[in-house]
C-alpha cells in the first residue's frame, strides 16, 4: 500500500475493530480541521481546499471505511456508522477540538457526530449538505438511480475502466499529480462497491437523522449552497434543497448561510477559494 501522498502527510487511525482509516494532513495547529467527503468521495475531494486551511491551522482529510486507501467495513454503512467512525479517527488524531467540514453526505455525519460530542466541536461548515427533512431523498426513484448509478459504475471498473468521469470537476480542475493518484482510487472496484454500500443505507440514515436529529452545541455553523442546479429537471429539487438549507442555518444561533454563485454541488472544487474563506472565519 502507498505511504506517500500529494494530498498531504499520510497517516493511519486504527479502530477498535481492527480497522484502519487512512488520512492526510497539513499545516500545524488548533482547532484542528477535519473535511469529510461526500457520498463515495475521499481525502481527494478536497485536494484544491488543504493548501489554503493549512496556512492557518491543522487540516486532515480522510478516507472512510472502504474507500481510497481505507480498509472495507462488514456493517451497514448509514449516518451513525459512519459518524462513529469519525468519531474514533478524532480520538486517534489526539486534539481536544476540531471544526468539522462535510460536503453532502458529511454534513449529517459531522452534524451527528456533533450532536453526540458537542464539547470537542469548534464550529461546523456545511457544503451543499443532504438534508434529511426533504422527501426526495426517500423516494424509491431517487434511491433506485443513486444505487443504479453506483453499481454501473463498479461494473465498469470490473470491465478494467479506471478514468474519472470526463465531466467530474477532478478531472477538469486536479493538476495531473492529483488526477494520477485520485483516478486509480475512485474507480476501484473496492472504492466503488464501498459507495454502493453508502447509497443502500442512505435514505435509513437520513430518515433516522429526521426522527432525532439531535441538539447541535451552541458554535458557529455555516451553510454553503451551490447556486447552479446540475439540470433543468434538477431545478425544483434543487430550490427546495437551498430553501432547506436557508432554513436550518436561520434556526441556529450562530448559523449563517452563503451561496455559491458559480458553483454546482462540488463547491470546493468550483469555488474553493469561498469553502476555505468560511472555515477560515470560523477559527478563532
Amino acid at each position: 500500500m502507498a505511504d506517500t501522498s500529494v494530498f498531504g502527510a499520510p497517516g493511519r487511525v486504527t479502530l477498535p475493530d481492527g480497522r484502519r482509516l487512512y488520512h492526510v494532513s497539513q499545516g500545524e495547529g488548533e482547532p484542528v480541521v477535519v473535511l469529510e467527503a461526500g457520498l463515495g468521495g475521499s481525502r481527494a475531494d478536497w485536494g484544491l481546499v488543504l493548501a489554503g486551511i493549512a496556512t492557518s491551522t491543522k487540516v486532515v482529510a480522510y478516507d472512510r471505511a472502504g474507500l481510497g486507501r481505507s480498509d472495507p467495513d462488514t456493517a451497514r454503512r448509514d449516518v451513525g456508522r459512519m459518524a462513529e467512525d469519525l468519531g474514533h479517527l478524532l480520538d486517534g488524531l489526539g486534539a481536544e477540538r476540531y471544526l468539522l467540514v462535510g460536503h453532502s453526505l458529511g454534513g449529517p455525519i459531522i452534524r451527528a457526530y456533533a450532536a453526540r460530542h458537542p464539547a470537542r466541536v469548534a464550529g461546523l461548515v456545511l457544503i451543499d449538505p443532504a438534508d434529511e427533512t426533504l422527501d426526495m431523498y426517500y423516494s424509491l426513484k431517487h434511491r433506485l438511480l443513486v444505487r443504479g448509478i453506483c453499481l454501473a459504475m463498479e461494473l465498469l471498473s470490473r470491465a478494467g475502466y479506471r478514468k474519472l468521469p470526463g465531466g467530474s470537476r477532478a478531472a477538469e480542475l486536479f493538476p495531473p499529480e492529483m488526477r494520477a493518484e485520485a483516478e486509480p482510487e475512485l474507480t476501484s472496484p473496492g472504492s466503488l462497491r464501498a459507495s454502493r454500500a453508502e447509497a443502500t443505507a442512505l435514505a435509513d440514515g437520513l430518515r433516522e437523522l429526521r426522527a432525532a436529529p439531535g441538539t447541535l452545541p451552541p458554535v458557529p455553523v455555516t451553510v454553503i449552497s451551490g447556486a447552479l442546479s446540475r439540470s433543468r429537471g434538477e431545478a425544483a429539487r434543487h430550490d427546495d434543497l437551498v430553501a432547506a438549507h436557508r432554513a436550518f442555518a436561520e434556526s441556529l444561533p450562530h448559523g449563517r448561510h452563503v451561496m455559491a454563485e458559480r458553483s454546482g454541488h462540488m463547491i470546493q472544487q468550483d469555488q474553493p477559494n469561498i469553502v476555505i474563506e468560511e472555515i477560515l472565519r470560523l477559527l478563532p
